[in-house]
């Protein structure tokens, strides 16, 4: 089944378990291509208290102490699908 949100399909989604006792709530990192043509990397699947999240890749500024967003989804429909699509994957992957 193919899901699109405004046009916008992952049409590949990849997990990189993270396995390190030091990686704390981090559990693991995913690369989402869009439509065959884009890809974003260094998503991070984070433990929560209410279960797993997706947080999109940040750029941090050591001396200033703050980071920025790199990129994220706009509007909440595509973040909801793109977290969707993450998390389903991820639970497969960590089923295995």
């Amino acid at each position: 089944m193919t899901m699109q949100n405004a046009g916008i399909e992952i049409t590949q989604v990849q997990i990189t378990p993270v396995r390190s006792e030091k990686a704390g709530n981090l559990k693991a990192f995913a690369k989402v291509v869009l439509n065959g043509q884009f890809v974003v990397n260094s998503i991070r699947i984070v433990a929560g208290k209410s279960g797993p999240f997706v947080s999109f890749p940040r750029q941090y500024q050591a001396k200033e102490g703050k980071g920025y967003d790199l990129c994220h989804p706009i509007t909440g429909s595509l973040r909801s699908y793109m977290t969707q699509k993450i998390l389903n994957q991820f639970q497969v992957v960590s089923d295995i």
